[in-house]
């Protein structure tokens, strides 16, 4: 068949490797293997371990070596293939690296957004609460009771509300996940436990702030005023 991909390849012949050793006479040999991988870009951990691997601590290490840096890649194929020397090609990794950044810059600007659409939905959310029970807040502070203890039980209420509504959402951002897993790259994405703790960080964060309207509200609500229907 003809192969064409518009770039260097089309100048190529592209057999078995069997066949090719066969062809040239040199069997269980080969000249050099090329490897496309996903990469991590370079920081200064990464460019430590390329000068020397051994300068790391343990951590260090652990984390390089588990991490899909250019020189960690290299240097575990270097383990694998015995007397073979791995080359990063760096117009292509330094590409793969700049389009992974550009995603990440990509997916935090949206949860950005997210959370500023989340903590205007909470704010009308709760400010129209506090307004529909202004009567109840109001009775409740001309019996004695104090702003701040007005003011945790509606942060409690809007707290455990957001903490559901949290959960809901991370199974349904999970199952998404899944769907763009397998319709873009053809396999499930492991989910990540780290995102747990901060998806439980940001509920609470994003609550809280939402409710400041509401509190600012909250602080000037007047029994008198209210009671009487004012």
């Amino acid at each position: 068949g003809i192969f064409e991909s518009g770039g260097n390849e089309d100048l190529n012949i592209f057999s078995t490797l069997k066949t090719a050793q066969d062809l040239f006479g040199i069997e269980g040999k080969i000249s050099n293997i090329e490897v496309s991988a996903l990469t991590t870009p370079d920081n200064d951990l990464a460019k430590k371990a390329t000068r020397d691997p051994n300068s790391l601590t343990p951590t260090e290490y652990e984390t390089w070596y588990c991490t899909a840096y250019v020189s960690s890649i290299c240097y575990q194929i270097q383990e694998v293939v015995e007397d073979s020397v791995a080359k990063p090609i760096r117009q292509v990794a330094e590409s793969e690296g700049k389009i992974l950044d550009k995603t990440k810059l990509l997916m935090i600007l949206i949860t950005a957004l997210g959370s500023i659409g989340s903590a205007l939905g909470i704010s009308n959310l709760v400010t129209a609460t506090v307004m529909e029970k202004s009567q109840e807040i109001g009775l409740i502070k001309a019996i004695g009771g104090s702003n701040l203890r007005i003011m945790l039980l509606i942060l409690t209420e809007t707290v455990i509300t957001g903490i559901i509504g949290g959960i809901v959402g991370y199974f349904i951002g999970l199952g998404f996940t899944q769907i763009i897993g397998i319709t873009v790259f053809g396999s499930y994405i492991e989910p990540a436990v780290m995102v747990i703790p901060i998806d439980i960080a940001l509920v609470i964060g994003v609550s809280l702030i939402g409710s400041i309207p509401a509190i600012h509200y909250l602080f000037k609500l007047k029994p008198t005023e209210v009671l009487h229907g004012r």
